[in-house]
């Protein structure tokens, strides 16, 4: 599994987690299951963004450009 999918899934996983805390604090647990999976997905993505313009990765869903000197 690559670095990219990994924190994306700690992502989901810690987003599953307070919005169960949450919906259990409030008696609202399906409401705040899926405010907690919304939020932690877009974290996740966030970080493994981020995580890979740190470290130079571009992993773009488009092919590398090729550029042709003469």
């Amino acid at each position: 599994m690559d670095k990219r999918a990994l924190t994306i899934g700690m992502g989901l996983v810690a987003g599953i987690v307070v919005g169960t805390v949450v919906g259990a604090i409030t008696g609202n647990v399906g409401v705040w299951i899926g405010v907690g999976v919304s939020f932690g997905l877009v974290i996740g993505a966030a970080l493994a963004s981020r995580t890979a313009e740190d470290n130079g990765d571009s992993q773009s869903d488009s092919p590398p450009s090729e550029t042709s000197e003469e």
